[in-house]
């Protein structure tokens, strides 16, 4: 597609996105995708630069997991630098391809919550499951957190 076109095609879906009710903001940038393995297994990230130099990272394989806003490419580098490092780190346990699996089951169950609460009336009652079975998970996670060794030290961890 040439430049012109796309610009055509940006406009349109710009143009629909605002019929609905939505405001749009394009944003000019550079797209980079970097990539490497762990033990057979792919590991993809994206980011990208706006204008404004701020930096967007998300890794997208095995599991999508969103890291969020950086104002430097030097905070880019040090983020992929750690994942590389813990993910490497991690291929030593024998459980680690059974890591990969929960993480993709955890973001399977989550889209699958997702089209649950859009496409259903749940009730309060199924509701309240839901809620005490993510909080039993995540008293599973904070337990096994204190009754399992650190490996990794490079950096604190961000979500426990």
């Amino acid at each position: 597609m040439g430049r012109e076109l796309l610009r055509v095609e940006k406009d349109i879906h710009q143009i629909k996105l605002n019929q609905l009710g939505a405001e749009v903001k394009a944003v000019d940038g550079i797209l980079h995708y970097v990539w490497y393995s762990v033990k057979g297994i792919n590991i993809k990230y994206a980011y990208h630069i706006n204008d404004g130099g701020e930096y967007f990272l998300q890794r997208l394989e095995p599991y999508p997991i969103s890291f969020g806003n950086y104002p430097s490419h030097n905070d880019v580098i040090d983020i992929i630098e750690h994942d590389i490092l813990q993910m490497n780190n991690a291929e030593k346990s024998k459980k680690f391809v059974n890591f990969i699996e929960i993480n993709k089951k955890i973001n399977k169950a989550l889209r699958a919550f997702d089209d649950l609460y859009l496409y259903y009336n749940v009730s309060r009652v199924q509701t309240e499951k839901i809620i005490e079975k993510i909080n039993d998970l995540e008293q599973v996670i904070y337990e096994t957190k204190d009754v399992s060794e650190r490996v990794y030290f490079g950096k604190d961890p961000e979500g426990i």
